[in-house]
């Protein structure tokens, strides 16, 4: 039986495989190691204190070779630490695993590195292989246990830090999703009970309505979660023509929108409950025009929506879709995106300003 454990391990061992490997950063590590090293085997090996270019070329070309399988072998290490990570609940299980690791995987790296280090440093200048080479493979584990140590506590931060990253993500899904289901059921519960008052009305009206809501229903229950703008208004139109069933007073809508805006990716379900709010209050209205004004343009990057209407009868306050598309537009964008709601004497405007994209959003 899989423990709740192995199964989180292996969707953190599955999240870093999925990422490409930064050899270019990796590579670039392991050469400033060698470079930080080179002055002591330049003074401590065979040629101790000698500055001579063929003997400085040998112990680089030396270190290159110890150094080379640990470079190789980074991403599986590095894999080791995905599928075993600390701080899951089972610290003392996975350090034993990294450990019986470590015991096998040392002096294999340390005899492969050597014995090619030997073999590449042949090339500045020729040496016959040493007696004692052996004993130099087994001190060279001993000094590599502190490597192995490094590379694995550099896995262990990267595994905890991608995974906190994952967590954050899963998180601001899980609330993104939640306020969209609020979004729904509130815009359900009150057209459902606007055309329930219309039946006793207009029966006919009522019909029509409830079959213009099943189809706002039907398209809400299949969209994505981002979707092209384009699609977004087409949506929230049908929700106008929805209110213009439902209303007494029919509600006017002027849009204005530059050519370039209409491909960006938007969340959906993002201007119904804005147009909810503008159509309340423009039904409500005292002015012959009561029209609401959609405007949608891109610029610097930014995708910017801005929809006006007039202040009507209807009561004061910003209503719980405002309030949740604020939010959620907090939990998918950040900081990268900002809602600003403001009243005049005569209109109420609500201004939206998100990073102009043609695809979803990363984390």
């Amino acid at each position: 039986m899989t423990s709740q454990s192995d199964t989180r391990s292996s969707s953190i061992a599955a999240d870093t495989h999925a990422t490409a490997f930064p050899w270019r950063a990796v590579s670039a590590a392991w050469l400033l190691l060698i470079l930080v090293t080179l002055p002591a085997i330049q003074l401590t090996g065979p040629s101790a204190g000698s500055l001579a270019p063929v003997e400085l070329m040998r112990s680089l070309l030396f270190l290159l070779g110890i150094y080379s399988p640990w470079l190789l072998a980074t991403p599986g290490l590095w894999r080791l630490c995905a599928r075993w990570p600390l701080g899951m609940g089972s610290d003392a299980q996975a350090a034993g695993k990294l450990l019986t690791a470590g015991i096998c995987i040392i002096p294999a790296l340390s005899l492969m590195g050597w014995m090619f280090g030997y073999y590449l440093s042949q090339l500045a200048l020729p040496r016959a292989l040493p007696d004692s080479w052996l004993h130099a493979v087994v001190a060279t584990s001993l000094f590599a246990l502190p490597t192995y140590v490094a590379v694995i506590g550099i896995g262990q931060a990267l595994t905890y830090i991608r995974r906190y990253r994952r967590r954050g993500e899963l998180l601001a899904q899980a609330r993104e999703q939640a306020l969209r289901a609020r979004l729904n059921h509130h815009f359900l519960f009150n057209a459902l009970n606007a055309i329930g008052a219309l039946g006793y009305r207009d029966a006919e009206r009522a019909d029509a309505a409830l079959a213009q809501l099943g189809e706002l229903l039907r398209n809400l229950l299949q969209s994505e979660p981002f979707v092209a703008l384009r699609e977004e208004v087409a949506q929230a139109m049908a929700f106008i023509e929805l209110q213009r069933l439902l209303q007494q007073q029919p509600v006017q809508v002027q849009l204005q929108a530059s050519a370039d805006a209409w491909d960006a990716r938007v969340p959906s379900l993002l201007l119904q409950p804005l147009i909810e709010n503008a159509v309340r209050f423009a039904s409500t209205s005292d002015t012959d025009d009561a029209t609401i004004s959609l405007q949608f343009e891109s610029h610097d990057d930014l995708l910017h929506l801005q929809i006006r209407n007039p202040l009507g009868g209807a009561a004061a306050g910003m209503g719980i879709g405002l309030q949740a598309s604020r939010e959620r537009l907090q939990a998918i964008y950040g900081e990268r995106a900002t809602l600003h709601a403001q009243r005049d004497a005569a209109h109420f405007q609500v201004s939206i300003q998100l990073p102009l994209a043609s695809s979803e959003p990363s984390a």
